[in-house]
């Protein structure tokens, strides 16, 4: 179902399809890979800034811790947080993780579920001094210190937002849409007027062959049309001139018996009679196959019975029946004799090729047609290898110069079935 919808669209509309199918596919993943790169910097700005904000800080906030003053660290965050607002929530914890100092950022936005946190180190370094009696002073260092101590009296926990850089990089992202969707539509009026142009060439390739062809069958009629005058003309030659001459030797030979006594003259005449006779009967019958005068005087259906009844007289092993349902009379003697001819190519297959037990002709007059079918129960071909024998081919030939339509269905083993429709007046 799905093709028949392909079927029914028009040359430009393929045209167009092929072309913009491809673009969209490309637009697409275009816009797919644009929008993840984007995000994709999104997360890797997040990662690299949030572990460099927390160390920054955690580094400058030691004196702070040390002398208690939370005030000015407090000042301190809250600028940072004016300054960065990929930064959502900062706050400064103590030695065992008690919370010290806390600031939001004002805007709004969605923080990320994970945190970045820095240690907050005091560093204390110890210096050896002598005493008044020359010995190295040794109050408050711890035993086995040397030179420097690292402590950590806290830590700085960073919470960061996407939403600030999300919108910068949404808006570089609509720009690179824009530039796209822009590209796109380009390339989408430039696929149009191809396919505008593509499809006036094909119609007008299109119209020419339909004219050849047009004119071919016009000519293939005319030829048909002088083909059957001229075996008309020769029919009857042969009838009035050939078989009147014959009748005439027939009749002087016959007198040349009556007159002579028995004898060889007698029997010579009597050979000359039977000669006569059998080139009269052959005249008849090649008056017959020129232009079978059963055509003209009992018109489409009796010709193609007394044909049906020729073939089965014929004893060839194949039965043949006749149905027929509808005025013939009146039918135009070009349509009438090209429908014979369509029957007797048919008819002569059946019996040269088809090994049928049973071959059947229809015919009928319906919606201002001529439909026939010829159908046996054969041994069938395979279109693909037969498809251009002369006999099928002389048959649509002559279809297709009466503006007329053949099918054929057949298969190995399967019988044949020939349907044929002629409009006529």
């Amino acid at each position: 179902m799905r093709w028949q919808v392909w079927r029914n669209w028009s040359v430009r509309t393929r045209l167009m399809a092929m072309t913009a199918i491809p673009l969209a596919y490309l637009f697409c993943s275009f816009v797919w890979y644009a929008y993840q790169s984007r995000l994709s910097e999104v997360h890797e700005e997040m990662a690299e800034r949030g572990p460099l904000v927390a160390k920054v800080l955690a580094d400058s906030s030691e004196f702070s811790l040390v002398s208690h003053r939370y005030d000015d660290l407090k000042l301190t965050i809250n600028g940072l947080l004016r300054a960065d607002p990929s930064i959502y929530r900062i706050d400064v914890l103590d030695a065992q993780r008690r919370e010290l100092v806390h600031a939001a950022a004002r805007s709004s936005g969605e923080p990320e579920a994970r945190y970045y946190e820095a240690p907050v180190l005091k560093r204390l370094m110890w210096v050896a001094m002598l005493g008044p009696d020359g010995k190295p002073y040794q109050k408050d260092r711890p035993a086995g210190a040397s030179g420097v101590t690292v402590e950590t009296m806290g830590f700085v926990r960073v919470t960061m937002s996407p939403s600030a850089l999300l919108l910068k990089q949404t808006r570089r992202f609509y720009v690179e849409l824009l530039v796209a969707s822009l590209g796109l539509l380009a390339c989408v009026l430039l696929a149009w007027q191809l396919a505008k142009g593509l499809d006036a060439s094909l119609q007008a390739s299109m119209r020419a062959l339909r004219e050849a062809d047009a004119e071919k069958r016009r000519l293939i009629g005319k030829v048909n049309t002088a083909v059957e005058d001229e075996r008309q003309s020769i029919a009857l030659e042969i009838h009035d001139e050939l078989n009147a001459t014959l009748i005439a030797a027939r009749l002087e030979a016959q007198r040349i018996a009556d007159l002579s006594p028995d004898g060889e003259v007698r029997d010579k005449a009597q050979s000359i009679i039977k000669l006569t006779l059998g080139l009269y009967n052959s005249g008849r019958a090649l008056v017959r196959r020129l232009r079978p005068e059963v055509l003209d005087m009992l018109g489409l259906e009796g010709a193609v019975e007394e044909m049906l009844r020729h073939y089965d007289n014929a004893r060839s092993g194949c039965r043949f029946n006749l149905q027929a349902r509808g005025d013939f009379s009146r039918m135009e003697s070009s349509i009438a004799i090209s429908a014979y001819r369509i029957v007797q190519e048919a008819l002569s297959n059946i019996v040269k090729h088809a090994r049928a037990t049973q071959a059947t002709v229809s015919l009928s007059l319906e919606e201002g047609e001529l439909r026939m079918q010829i159908a046996d129960n054969g041994i069938g071909y395979d279109t693909a290898q037969a498809s251009s024998g002369i006999g099928l081919v002389g048959m649509r030939e002559r279809v297709y110069a009466a503006n007329g339509r053949i099918s054929v269905d057949t298969g190995l083993a399967a019988g044949t079935r020939i349907n044929i429709a002629m409009p006529i007046r």
